[in-house]
């Protein structure tokens, strides 16, 4: 499925943060990584300097990935330099070369911003591509610093839709080819009445209709995680009841050690605007466990 993965790379320490997972998906899907540094057109005559950078990170991430997989064909790491705006030179790499997968370093809304490739850049990376994009937090820096694997359980946030269930294809590929466990979530939304309704009488009976929705949602995560168990997987799933499933995959995510949410989500017309759904989008802004996004388009 990830056959060519990109890792935009500024210079900065915070984007080198994609480096140990481009690692470590290249090792384990037989993936090949690009690395893509975009400068400024009046920095060209600098340019041999930032191929230089690449060369170094193509050669050490090449001898980390060898000695992860010492018995594996060795996997192909290139590098691209190009002057220019980021974000179109971004898209049209992914284009011309057929990315599978883009890696980036994303901040959440109490994080600071800081190099060219970060803010912005990703925001506007992950409106425009068709595929599906890796957002790692900064957040996670002592995570990669201090442990081994990185990616050692997968969380896929589901509300029955055929939308959500497009991250689906992509949480099962990456849990064969992983060896991991994912985890499915639900949340079975409360009903709540408008209004004190207390001393008067209601047509709908809400303890009832709560507890309709919760057994149809649990009955819907059973046959589904039953389905990819089938298929060889190691699956839990996870129920909750409430009325913000953002916050319950944001709270579920730090309880229960996650190390990446698969999402899917879609865009609108209208000025060719990304619009994220507002789940996607609180969990991106607000969340601190790195989000893998699936675009509709590209599901």
């Amino acid at each position: 499925m990830f056959q060519r993965i990109l890792l935009p790379l500024d210079g900065s320490e915070l984007s080198e943060m994609t480096i140990p997972y481009g690692e470590e998906l290249a090792s384990k899907l037989g993936s090949e990584v690009i690395l893509f540094h975009v400068h400024q057109h009046e920095h060209s005559n600098q340019e041999h300097m930032h191929q230089m950078y690449l060369d170094r990170v193509a050669e050490i991430m090449q001898h980390n990935i060898r000695n992860s997989q010492p018995n594996s064909p060795e996997l192909k790491v290139t590098t691209k330099v190009e002057a220019g705006e980021p974000t179109e030179n971004i898209c049209n790499l992914v284009e011309k070369n057929k990315v599978d997968l883009i890696i980036m370093t994303s901040v959440s809304a109490s994080g600071l911003k800081v190099g060219k490739m970060l803010g912005s850049v990703t925001d506007h990376v992950c409106q425009t591509v068709p595929v599906p994009v890796m957002l790692i937090r900064t957040q996670t820096i002592q995570r990669t610093e201090r442990q081994g694997r990185l990616i050692n359980r997968l969380l896929i946030p589901l509300d029955g839709s055929s939308l959500s269930k497009l991250a689906l294809p992509v949480g099962e590929e990456l849990a064969a080819k992983l060896e991991i466990v994912v985890t499915l979530f639900q949340m079975a939304t409360t009903i709540r009445p408008f209004g004190d309704i207390s001393g008067s009488g209601s047509y709908i009976d809400y303890t009832k209709a709560n507890e309709d929705e919760e057994r149809r949602v649990g009955s819907e995560m059973i046959v589904l995680a039953e389905e990819l168990k089938n298929k060889g997987l190691n699956v839990t799933h996870i129920i909750t009841t409430g009325s913000d499933a953002a916050n319950e995959i944001i709270e579920l995510c730090k309880k229960n050690n996650v190390d990446l949410v698969i999402m899917s989500t879609h865009g609108r017309s209208g000025l060719g605007r990304w619009v994220f759904g507002n789940i996607a989008e609180k969990v991106l802004r607000h969340g601190e466990t790195p989000l893998l996004l699936v675009h509709a388009r590209a599901g």
